[in-house]
């Protein structure tokens, strides 16, 4: 086409396609550039991390901003390496491991900062050290959605004032072990993994890295100048995706969008990734143990409570065999369930009658927060599966064969999928349902 001869109409369709191709190799320089220096646990990982440096240039886009955590169960692993990729690329970057409340406060609140915190676990980890850092924790949790504030006291004069600012910034941390679940729930959590020996990376060096990195800094920049206004602009979000995980994937995907080409599709899958197949990364104990209680009855309708207990110790890997150096009791488990409305009562089995829990007084509370069965109970399966999993239908039989999903044997359930039925382990029906097999 002869751009001398063209009109306004063509001539932003020009741009607009110039802009999308631009937007497209803008951040394959920075998936490439923070590949060179990172080992990601996974390809979705380094492309949250790439998006995630996109949308750290278009704050005034969003209404949220996830934090994006870098957390391992062992030094050396990663951590603080994703945060110096992170820093040279990103608008104003901060990197520290020490910042008091009242910097971090100023500094988010003067605008145009990258917060980068390393070493978040020696903000956590005991009361002691919750209770000195709760400044810090609220900063963290509050500012990532848009018009949150952080109230200070000031003297003026002989008055005692309270001044208000701004809490809202693009937040990347780094630490080991967990983060609080209040900071989890804001958190995109990539769980990185000390490298293995034929696992190599490029030397990380600033001065030597440094004009390769601004080059793309700039890029960045001038197109994320360049992008029109998103803020009334909603994705639309893979299946699964909602509540505060959608708040927290929003930018992403719309960062996705707006370069174009793959990144939609990479972004969505991503999301999906970190938000289903990734869910334990971010579940609290309360709902891990509402997943393993799920599991423990299967079929059953009901269970006495030493034959639940015995089963949740039983799980591979159990986090119930050991509790403060005990395992979990009678007495701890209604503890944890009592927050969910969860009692125990008399169940009679066989002609016996002792304390134990029904099937059904579970179903409001996995249905709230285990949005996807991975079995149900034998009395009540139609009733469960209708409320909670309207793609697939466990079967009440347990079977033993081969499992669809991942080709082993062992004891296995049949699912459904409108009229035809595969067998499954039942720790595999949720990885069935979010891949091929499934449509979830």
């Amino acid at each position: 086409m002869d751009i001398s001869t063209a009109d306004n109409i063509e001539l932003d369709r020009i741009v607009e396609q110039v802009d999308l191709s631009q937007g497209e190799r803008v951040l394959r320089d920075v998936y490439e550039f923070i590949g060179c220096y990172v080992r990601y646990p996974s390809d979705h990982a380094q492309i949250a991390h790439a998006l995630w440096i996109g949308h750290a240039h278009c704050m005034q886009h969003w209404h949220t901003s996830p934090r994006l955590a870098f957390m391992s169960e062992e030094k050396e692993s990663g951590k603080t390496r994703g945060l110096e990729v992170t820093e040279p690329l990103t608008p104003g970057a901060l990197l520290s491991f020490n910042l008091s409340p009242a910097a971090l406060v100023r500094k988010v609140a003067e605008g145009g900062h990258t917060i980068l915190f390393d070493e978040i676990d020696a903000l956590f980890g005991n009361s002691k050290r919750e209770e000195g850092n709760l400044d810090v924790r609220s900063i963290l949790n509050s500012g990532y959605k848009r018009g949150a504030k952080a109230y200070r006291c000031i003297t003026v004069g002989k008055r005692i004032e309270v001044e208000e600012l701004d809490s809202f910034a693009p937040v990347a941390l780094a630490g080991l072990k967990d983060l609080p679940d209040t900071l989890a729930s804001r958190a995109i959590i990539i769980r990185m993994r000390r490298r293995a020996p034929d696992e190599q990376v490029e030397q990380f060096r600033t001065r030597m890295i440094q004009p390769i990195a601004t080059g793309i800094y700039d890029k960045i920049a001038s197109w994320a100048a360049s992008l029109p206004d998103l803020s009334g602009t909603t994705p639309e979000m893979p299946a699964g995706v909602t509540d505060r995980a959608a708040e927290c994937w929003e930018p992403l995907l719309l960062v996705a969008e707006a370069a174009g080409g793959k990144w939609p599709q990479l972004a969505r899958k991503a999301a999906v990734h970190f938000t289903q197949g990734g869910k334990s990364e971010t579940m609290s104990h309360g709902v891990e143990l509402l997943d393993h209680v799920r599991d423990a009855f299967g079929t059953d309708a009901k269970l006495w409570t030493d034959s639940l207990l015995q089963r949740l110790h039983d799980r591979p890997e159990s986090p119930w065999k050991n509790i403060g150096g005990r395992p979990l009791d009678d007495r701890g488990l209604a503890k944890r369930l009592k927050g969910y409305g969860i009692k125990s009562c008399d169940v009679k089995i066989s002609g016996t009658n002792k304390k134990g829990y029904q099937a059904e007084s579970f179903a409001d509370a996995w249905k709230r927060y285990l949005p996807i069965m991975s079995a149900t109970s034998a009395t009540s399966a139609t009733e469960l599966n209708s409320q909670n999993n309207p793609v697939a239908e466990v079967a009440q039989v347990a079977h033993t064969g081969r499992c669809a999903h991942c080709g082993g044997n062992g004891s296995t359930v049949e699912v459904f999928q409108g009229e035809s039925g595969v067998h499954l382990h039942r720790d595999c029906i949720h990885g069935w349902q979010i891949g091929e097999g499934g449509s979830a």
